[in-house]
């Protein structure tokens, strides 16, 4: 051994004295230079022999799948590059899955999921049921109206009754400036606006609501309903919070609970239980070929348009409404993500002018209202402004009929493409979905109505003829609550990442510290331990 050293010791000194006189016989300034030109390779050269002796050592060392056999000495070179081969191939596979997951995961932030399927009917409030009736005139009001209001020249009672008809906005052709300025002298003759002759020709609630049950008990329906402004016209709503005023009569408004109404059981006696009159004989104007009432279940917080569950009940008919409630709600994580990254919204995130909370419905409510605003500079006469934009009058009835359309559908950007609308991002009005909802699947069964059946107490000792009985209810005690939440978060995605590398290189933390170890503190020790 000692032979050894001194003979490479011989051969260090052989090379620096054929060095030096390499550069003695040649001028001093090109010397110099291949002086350092030699110096720089021979630096690089040990440095990569320090880095080749330290990679050798790790592939021996390591717990990483295959690297002993690339620099093993008792298999043949095609083995060595065979391996190689394999290592090399299983790397890029693994760097691949681990970008492929990521991918996948900054993709789909959230997730939802089924929580339980036992979740009590009793923790999710119970839904707002809005009334509508098939008439929106009342004929004895206008009757009424007709022989009192004061007419211009040449204008007879049957201007006045086509006066009438236009509270409906009905989706037919233009009508002509001539005549809106004639109905607009009208109006402005007996010093009426066209959403005062509105109010003023609507059926009203006391009087399509008869009788009311909730939870068993007989109660005052002018508790219980208010009548608010829908799409549909002037309607009658039960537990309805949307607005951030209610409608309620002062007299009674201390009454009223300032939380929507939860129900402890299931089965109509626990519900809510109507006795709705059409008023046949009140009918003056309608869309539909009948006699009844259209009800709109949904959430006590959102408004009530298409999007909500829709039920139809006729005259003389007994209706049971069964409601299958589903709860949606996030966790703190999705609370504590970016929007960017969660693509939705709580109530309390965004305030929406004239609700109390936000909800994708009323988002694209207020959506529908700006475009219509933008389109006509006013709103229409169905919709409640609350005094802060202007409302419609008679000679903005073509602009109004145009822009119906706007409110009959779920989205109000007709003319997107549909590649626009499938990305939240991209919704009308920056609306985004809610991160938490409540769902009310609704399905109902219908029968004719007997009057006198003397077991029902809400029908006796009533002289309707006509009448509707409406029951709303939960169908069951349990109910599915879902659960949305981080696809992955930061202990996921470890294991996630390091099952990946785990199955394909057998890669683990301790095998990084090793890595670390070779390229840092062995040098260190290895330099130690020569001194």
């Amino acid at each position: 051994m000692a032979f050894k050293k001194r003979r490479i010791f011989d051969m260090q000194a052989v090379n620096s004295q054929q060095l030096a006189k390499s550069i003695a016989n040649q001028p001093q300034s090109s010397a110099k230079n291949k002086q350092q030109q030699v110096l720089k390779g021979w630096r690089c050269s040990q440095i990569y022999e320090w880095f080749a002796d330290n990679l050798r050592n790790y592939c021996q060392t390591t717990s990483l799948h295959g690297f002993n056999y690339i620099t093993r000495k008792d298999i043949s070179r095609n083995e060595r590059l065979f391996w190689l081969i394999v290592v090399v191939a299983a790397v890029i596979a693994a760097i691949a899955l681990v970008l492929v997951s990521w991918y996948w995961n900054s993709e789909t932030p959230t997730v939802t999921v089924i929580e339980s399927s036992h979740f009590p009917t009793w923790n999710i409030p119970f839904p707002a049921v809005t009334v509508c009736n098939f008439n929106k005139i009342s004929k004895h009001r206008a009757l009424d109206l007709l022989n009192k209001m004061q007419l211009p020249a040449n204008v007879s009672k049957a201007h006045l009754q086509q006066l009438f008809n236009l509270t409906l906005l009905p989706v037919v052709k233009p009508i002509s400036q001539t005549d809106l300025a004639t109905y607009q002298q009208i109006l402005d003759l007996n010093n009426y606006s066209l959403a005062e002759l509105v109010k003023r020709l609507s059926p009203d609630c006391l009087e399509m609501v008869s009788r009311c049950i909730w939870k068993g008990i007989n109660s005052r329906c002018e508790s219980l309903f208010q009548r608010i402004v829908t799409l549909e016209g002037y309607c009658c709503s039960f537990n309805y919070f949307a607005d951030v005023h209610s409608n309620f009569p002062r007299k009674i408004a201390y009454q009223v609970p300032k939380r929507p109404y939860r129900v402890t059981g299931c089965g109509y006696p626990t519900g809510l239980s109507v006795l709705l009159d059409p008023m046949v004989s009140d009918y003056y104007s309608t869309f539909f070929s009948g006699f009844g009432f259209r009800l709109f279940i949904h959430d006590a917080y959102n408004f009530p348009d298409e999007n909500s569950e829709t039920k139809v009940v006729t005259a003389t008919r007994e209706s049971y409404v069964r409601i299958n409630p589903e709860s949606t709600y996030a966790t703190n994580d999705i609370r504590r993500m970016s929007l960017k990254l969660r693509y939705c919204l709580f109530g309390g995130e965004r305030q929406l002018p004239g609700h109390r909370r936000y909800s994708f419905i009323n988002c694209m409510y207020q959506c529908r209202m700006n475009m219509t605003l933008q389109r006509c500079g006013c709103l229409p006469l169905n919709i409640a402004v609350n005094g802060t934009h202007k409302t419609c009058s008679v000679l903005q009835l073509n602009c109004m009929i145009q822009s119906k359309r706007l409110f009959s559908y779920a989205l109000a950007n007709l003319d997107s493409p549909l590649s626009l609308v499938r990305k939240t991002a991209n919704f009308p009005c920056k609306c985004l979905p809610d991160c938490e909802s409540n769902l009310y699947i609704s399905e109902s069964t219908m029968g004719r109505l007997d009057m006198s059946y003397s077991a029902n107490k809400i029908t006796t000792n009533n002289n309707q003829t006509d009448g509707i009985l409406v029951h709303v209810f939960y169908s069951d005690l349990m109910s599915t609550r879902y659960r949305m939440e981080i696809f992955q978060n930061w202990l996921s995605a470890l294991a996630s990442f390091g099952g990946l590398l785990g199955l394909i290189l057998g890669f683990s933390i301790v095998t990084a510290f090793e890595f670390i170890y070779f390229l840092t503190f062995r040098p260190v020790f290895n330099y130690i331990n020569r001194e």
